[in-house]
């Protein structure tokens, strides 16, 4: 068995062969690392482009919470109140205020929104 290997690698068309395999396989290395590299960026500006919308809507959702948690009256109140709630946590406590809570605040959204089509 020795014998048959040594005499595949000393045969006079072994260097030739080695050589197209050796170039073969170095072009698949150098295809795949442009196929990856350029994989690599599109999904960096998936994430890039997913950051923002997530910080975007996350903006967007404390705004809303923050409009439906009470006026002036009520803000310096809840400013002390929310600032070691987390939003979920503070989005819990406001759906408990019956009658207050979510409800008035999607009346008063669905009124805005009413009034704002009639003036277009």
């Amino acid at each position: 068995m020795l014998r048959t290997l040594i005499q595949a690698f000393t045969n006079p068309a072994a260097g030739p062969v080695g050589f197209l395999l050796a170039l073969a396989m170095c072009g698949l290395l150098v295809a795949t690392t442009i196929s990856a590299e350029r994989n690599e960026a599109d999904l960096r500006g998936r994430i890039t482009a997913l950051t923002v919308e997530n910080q975007r809507n996350g903006l967007a959702l404390h705004a809303r919470l923050a409009a439906c948690e009470g006026g002036p009256a009520d803000l310096a109140k809840s400013r002390l109140t929310n600032a070691s709630l987390s939003p979920e946590q503070r989005a819990q406590r406001l759906a408990g205020n019956e009658p207050q809570g979510f409800d008035v605040c999607a009346r008063m959204e669905s009124a805005d929104r009413a009034v704002l089509e009639t003036l277009r």
